[in-house]
């Protein structure tokens, strides 16, 4: 399919993101949209694991919800641990007032991508790709984006979907920092002599994230349906079943495990992951599941930081972000992508009323203008507020599971321990992973 020389909207990066987005839009019938990809294969890792609640009730708005529950796992809670005794619990079953979907959705972001793309294809949109932004100017009646192969498109409306290093973001002249510090996380200057300490303290902390297979004896404590937190002397692992691959003849459960990196290493090794679960379990050799197979794994730097606006009007043309343009932040809780859908969902529908106005033969066009103006401030509002939320929390939970020294890892176990046995706590916590504690703070979205 051609680039097509101008476009209402153009969405970069399709993520889980800008493939919400573009649904959105197209379920709402704006079928006057670009969506495009830097990715020639257009696939992702699967690092994000994890639908809360609040996520699929709103995915359900744009009819991709049973699809994604049918492939998923079910978790029914999710449990912090010292190796074998249980601190703290999530009960998603406490959810049941609140939504019609009280799990955690385990599936893969590859899985959750196609459900997404085969939605966004019956309502006859489809992904060009690839297709690499290298330029956005002001022109009459929009923006004209540019891309590396040196075709070009002119868009009235620009989604940056194309994740934390985002190109659209950074043309758009959109400053990007942690909301603490005041820093851009991907400006830090690094030095031949820096220490892994100094590294971390400009970089980031490191970690693993590797999908594996297991055999041998799986403790009660590994369950299917539970997403798993251990602690240990190693700091941390968290232990989370996935559905089989779809191309795989044995059908073997996939487990994903994420910890800290080891000391200096620059891969991941199967010696070093069976190492981490020896710890984190805590249990005789003889019934410690064996990492026996390492599907993919990678290596990645935790960073924290959020876009100082949402919008950006570029003279005749307006620039939006959604999804990672917007925010980075820790994985912990699963919480990035699942708030970059639901940033999704939300600008798709104020692009659509946005659009409505323009088309309004009663409507002047300074009063558009007003109106678009004033529609993404209040989505600026709402999710970066929601985006500096998200980020305080993962920070704190990444500082705690991180402790290295026993005696704060013992405070730290005997706090969780003790606000773990409250059901007052144990309610609020699981409401805050789900999403539904900012449902009070989100637009409603309504019914495709």
């Amino acid at each position: 399919m051609a680039l097509p020389a101008s476009t209402n909207i153009l969405i970069v990066g399709c993520g889980p993101a800008g493939l919400s987005c573009a649904i959105t839009l197209a379920a709402k019938g704006h079928k006057d949209i670009t969506i495009i990809d830097a990715r020639p294969d257009g696939r992702t890792l699967s690092r994000a694991i994890v639908i809360h609640a609040q996520t699929i009730e709103a995915l359900h708005s744009v009819g991709v919800a049973d699809k994604l529950n049918a492939r998923g796992v079910r978790a029914k809670r999710m449990v912090v641990r010292w190796q074998q005794t249980r601190l703290i619990k999530a009960n998603f079953a406490t959810l049941e007032e609140r939504t019609r979907f009280p799990w955690a959705l385990l599936i893969s972001q590859s899985d959750t991508e196609d459900i997404l793309e085969e939605r966004l294809n019956e309502l006859g949109i489809h992904i060009l790709r690839p297709y690499k932004v290298t330029d956005m100017e002001s022109v009459q009646g929009g923006i004209m984006v540019k891309f590396e192969s040196g075709e070009s498109i002119k868009a009235r409306y620009v989604v940056g979907a194309d994740g934390n290093r985002s190109t659209v973001r950074t043309l758009a002249g959109i400053p990007f920092r942690d909301p603490k510090t005041g820093k851009n996380p991907h400006a830090a200057v690094v030095k031949p002599t820096d220490s892994a300490k100094k590294l971390e303290k400009k970089l980031g902390k490191e970690l693993v994230v590797a999908d594996v297979h297991l055999s041998g004896h799986i403790p009660p404590t590994v369950n299917p349906t539970d997403l798993g937190v251990f602690l240990s002397p190693m700091q941390f692992l968290l232990l989370v079943p996935l559905p089989p691959a779809k191309d795989d003849p044995e059908q073997r459960p996939i487990y994903r495990m994420s910890c800290p990196v080891e000391p200096g290493a620059k891969e991941v090794t199967l010696t070093y992951l069976q190492k981490v679960l020896n710890s984190a379990l805590g249990l005789p050799t003889e019934k410690t599941p064996i990492v026996d197979k390492l599907r993919w794994a990678s290596l990645f730097r935790v960073k924290s930081a959020v876009a100082d606006r949402f919008h950006q009007r570029m003279g005749d043309g307006i620039v939006t972000l959604c999804g990672d343009a917007g925010h980075v932040h820790s994985p912990a809780g699963g919480q990035g992508m699942n708030l970059g859908i639901r940033d999704a969902i939300q600008l798709g529908q104020a692009l659509s009323d946005i659009i409505k106005r323009d088309n309004d033969p009663n409507t002047s066009p300074s009063a558009a203008r007003a109106y678009a103006d004033k529609r993404l401030e209040g989505y600026t509002t709402e999710r970066r507020k929601l985006a500096v939320g998200v980020i305080k929390i993962t920070k704190f939970m990444t500082w705690a599971t991180g402790l290295e020294a026993p005696p704060a890892q013992r405070a730290r176990n005997a706090l969780y321990w003790t606000i773990g046995r409250g059901s007052v706590v144990s309610k609020k916590f699981t409401l805050r992973l789900s999403g539904l504690e900012a449902a009070d703070h989100e637009s409603i979205p309504l019914n495709a």
